[in-house]
């Protein structure tokens, strides 16, 4: 009798347990372990101000490959300091670790959201720039911190659009 009152009780106080364990959670599926990626971006050695230049977007994509539907792409914007934390699923999180290359664009702020063409004439957008210094590995439980990279706008040429640089217009 003892026996089953005990067994009765496990059963009430594990199935709840097994079930919320094997559950997506209110949100969905639990989202992969990110680690934190952040750095400062300089326009001409300073902070650029939005105002003057535009908002600066940054992406990591993928090393050596075009991301596959549905992919998380991490993306942020820098701050009026230049400093920047991405975000894959949450604000802040950082991204899946991996190997990826970093773009960005600085893109017009008005009414209703961010406009291209890119101000930085497309040098920057595209994942399959090998600069060493858009290179970025992101290790399991470690912050990756970007080294400054400051932009000489002098410096820059037009280069060609391509199916990752926003277009004039709204950005999606």
């Amino acid at each position: 009798m003892l026996q089953t009152k005990l067994s009765r009780l496990l059963l009430l106080v594990l199935v709840p347990v097994l079930i919320a364990g094997c559950s997506k959670g209110p949100d969905g599926p639990t989202p992969p372990k990110t680690s934190v990626v952040s750095g400062t971006v300089l326009v001409n050695g300073k902070p650029a101000p939005v105002i003057e230049y535009g908002q600066i977007e940054l992406k990591l994509y993928p090393k050596g490959r075009d991301p596959k539907p549905g992919e998380r792409i991490p993306k942020c914007l820098a701050d009026k300091d230049g400093n920047f934390v991405f975000n894959s699923y949450r604000a802040g999180d950082g991204a899946v670790p991996g190997e990826y290359v970093l773009t960005m664009e600085m893109l017009r702020v008005a009414l209703g959201g961010l406009f291209g063409p890119d101000r930085f004439g497309n040098n920057f957008n595209s994942p399959s720039n090998t600069d060493p210094r858009f290179q970025v590995t992101v290790v399991d439980d470690e912050p990756t911190v970007i080294p400054t990279i400051d932009i000489k706008l002098d410096e820059l040429k037009q280069q060609p659009a391509h199916k990752y640089a926003s277009p004039a217009g709204k950005r999606e």
